[in-house]
């Protein structure tokens, strides 16, 4: 009986050893070059977005999808007090989350707004510079999104869209991007979405491991870009807000 015994606790211990070394074996082929990845910079580096589109002094900064918000307090302390930055996230859980952090943050110049699929949610114009990570090629419905981008960007105000290719082929639809096995988007697509919006083209650059920032600006006044359509949605959002005044 103690042999038996001896022996079942033995065939145990080699069951206990398998499954952690299996489990070992995830996190050192998953877990740890993903870490490593944003570790070495492998995605674009935070004062880089930054730069290309101009954040500084005073502006006012947006972003969309801000996760636990440290891109968000880390553009409100290069705004400093005389700038302003708006945030979003999706479902109540995340944006409690998000304003949690900005509260500790102690950085009192954020607004934390409630996003929406196919909205910013910011106020029509506000936007000196917006920005995303990791959220472009989660909009099921580009078009609508970039429309409500293009609104909330002042003219001559810069886009930045950091994101990543997929492993092999695109989604065919903007619905399947997040679906595995074509988990991204490539840079033309949102290249050639956001310029259906009315936006022009700026810059396009690479980062490692499939990352990649496109720039793009709003047309100022006089300048090609913008879309007729575009412009006659602004005529009609400008008269109902007149009329909604008198």
């Amino acid at each position: 009986m103690a042999v038996r015994n001896l022996i079942g606790s033995w065939e145990l211990g080699i069951e206990n050893w398998k499954l952690k070394s299996s489990a070992l074996l995830f996190v050192t082929l998953f877990v740890l070059p993903g870490a490593s990845a944003q570790r070495s910079g492998s995605t674009i580096r935070t004062e880089r977005i930054f730069e290309a589109i101009g954040v500084r002094e005073g502006i006012t900064v947006c972003e969309i999808g801000a996760g636990d918000g440290e891109l968000t307090i880390a553009a409100a302390r290069r705004v400093g007090p005389t700038g302003r930055v708006y945030t979003s996230e999706l479902g109540d859980e995340r944006v409690k989350t998000l304003q949690q952090n900005v509260a500790r943050s102690g950085v009192v110049q954020i607004t934390v707004v409630a996003g929406d699929p196919v909205r910013t949610n910011f106020p029509d114009g506000a936007c000196d510079a917006l920005f995303m990570r990791n959220v472009y090629h989660h909009f099921a419905d580009p078009a609508s999104m970039d429309a409500s981008i293009a609104a909330a960007v002042k003219a001559g105000g810069k886009v930045a869209i950091v994101d990543f290719t997929p492993p092999n082929t695109e989604a065919s639809t903007a619905a399947d991007r997040s679906r595995d096995g074509m988990h991204g988007v490539s840079q033309e697509s949102v290249t050639r979405e956001l310029k259906e919006a009315g936006f022009l083209p700026e810059t396009s650059e690479a980062g490692g491991q499939r990352w990649f920032m496109v720039v793009v600006s709003k047309p100022g006044e006089g300048e090609s870009g913008t879309p007729q359509r575009f412009r006659r949605r602004q005529a009609r959002g400008m008269s109902s807000r007149s009329g909604a005044g008198d």
